[in-house]
């Protein structure tokens, strides 16, 4: 299987609200589920952050959790933005919370906003960030393609307006992009999305949870996956506002801290039991943390996170609160639509055989299961495949895919990818933006969809 994006991305901003040493009876995310986006103290009298921890003000001091947070005095507001808890105090100076410190900030809101009236209230929305799309929200593609700006080589080197142009050319004007740090969210926002023109730029977030800043280089748990990855989420929800969908993780099923999955992954036992938690509290931040922002439900979520295949096990799992060890009753992971990797080497996703023997219809097997939109955010051929194999499986599968529309709610595929770069030989275009003969292949066969 590719990984678009791969297991992790290194850097970014801490976000500064998890402690994952507090006890339960102070921190309990379940009991205090994470305020909106936008709350402040006052007029609110208390707001939590994405670690179930309660923020209040009392006498000009911020106290998180019943302690006081730090060195505060002189406290005039207290803001909960973004996945991330503000200061302001007498003089007007702004401070955020990061990695259980304060550091010097400013106000993280839009110039136009105005603060949340409640811890009910919705998230500012007089006006986006600067460099945030628009608030109108486009229809999801059915055909696009992955891409990774933000490794930059070829995808820095081609201008956008080229790889737009190109996307054109063959049909395909959806556009993922994997995105691992608060930096790179920016740089999608700001430069990618305004420079693919007439193409739709759908975003995967990857906060991976070995990554977080604030466990020094410990061993995540589902509470602070959870922190990290609504924080992250919540973020980029201010400056993706209007995207048609939000894609969070990727392929952490096949995560190298994982133990092998046994048999095919057709049930919730062939999964690592200790790792399972982990994966959850990410999946569950990310959507959480980008509903905190986007309380409407106007941008579609993604959140499974599975290498796909016949890994039917791990979205039984996570969609309904159950451990591979046989344990039910666990939190339950949100999604809007089901996603799914598929390469080649896989066959027909209505018909392929395990490694047990066992014969699959995927497709049927997810939406009679969860009746949720579906979609290939990763579909493509393997390297060993010679050109007239993979010309032969593009003209076989993409009208499969528009068929599965109607059978199986199918709604996009985006084909991994446009060009060959460091992850593999998986483009359809060379390393040096030559056309392979597959170009034109997927081009008729995306020019016959109807």
């Amino acid at each position: 299987m590719a990984a678009c994006g791969g297991g992790s991305g290194s850097g970014g901003n801490a976000a500064g609200v998890a402690n994952v040493a507090d006890p339960a009876t102070v921190v309990d995310v379940i009991r205090h589920p994470a305020s909106v986006s936008g709350t402040t103290i006052p007029p609110a009298t208390s707001l939590n952050d994405s670690s179930g921890a309660v923020w209040q003000v009392k006498s000009g001091v911020a106290y998180r959790a019943g302690t006081k947070a730090g060195f505060t005095m002189n406290v005039t507001l207290l803001l909960w933005y973004a996945g991330k808890v503000y200061q302001e105090n007498t003089d007007g100076n702004w401070w955020v919370w990061q990695n259980s410190n304060w550091v010097a900030s400013s106000d993280p809101r839009p110039a136009t906003s105005t603060p949340a009236s409640s811890p009910a209230a919705s998230a500012p929305a007089a006006s986006a960030p600067a460099g945030s799309t628009p608030t109108t929200t486009a229809a999801i593609p059915f055909s696009g393609i992955n891409e990774h700006y933000n490794y930059g080589g070829i995808y820095t080197s081609i201008p956008l307006a080229t790889q737009a142009s190109t996307l054109t050319d063959l049909g395909l004007t959806g556009n993922r992009q994997d995105i691992h740090t608060y930096g790179q969210i920016d740089t999608v926002a700001n430069t990618v999305i305004p420079g693919m023109s007439g193409v739709t730029v759908m975003p995967m977030i990857d906060a991976y949870p070995w990554d977080d800043p604030s466990l020094n280089g410990g061993t995540p748990t589902e509470a602070s996956a959870y922190a990290y990855a609504y924080s992250m989420a919540a973020y980029a929800a201010t400056k993706f506002k209007g995207v048609p969908v939000i894609e969070f993780g990727n392929e952490y099923d096949l995560d190298s801290h994982n133990q092998p999955i046994a048999n095919d992954g057709a049930n919730v036992s062939d999964y690592d039991n200790s790792t399972w938690p982990i994966w959850r509290g990410a999946l569950r931040g990310y959507y959480d943390g980008w509903r905190s922002v986007d309380t409407a439900g106007t941008t579609k979520v993604i959140a499974t996170a599975s290498a796909g295949f016949l890994h039917l096990g791990w979205y039984k799992g996570m969609l309904t609160g159950t451990q591979p060890d046989g344990s039910t009753g666990h939190p339950v992971v949100k999604t809007d639509i089901i996603q799914l990797h598929w390469y080649s080497d896989g066959g027909d996703p209505e018909n392929t055989w395990g490694v047990t023997g066992t014969n699959y219809n995927v497709l049927q097997t997810l939406h009679n299961a969860y009746n949720l939109p579906i979609m290939f955010t990763e579909i493509g051929i393997n390297t060993d495949f010679t050109t007239a194999q993979a010309q032969a499986y593009i003209t076989k599968t993409i009208p499969e895919l528009w068929a599965a529309k109607s059978t199986y709610g199918v709604i996009g595929f985006n084909w991994y990818e446009l060009y060959d770069d460091p992850t593999g030989n998986y483009g359809i275009m060379t390393s040096n933006a030559a056309q392979k003969p597959i170009y034109a292949t997927i081009k008729q066969a995306v020019a016959g969809l109807h």
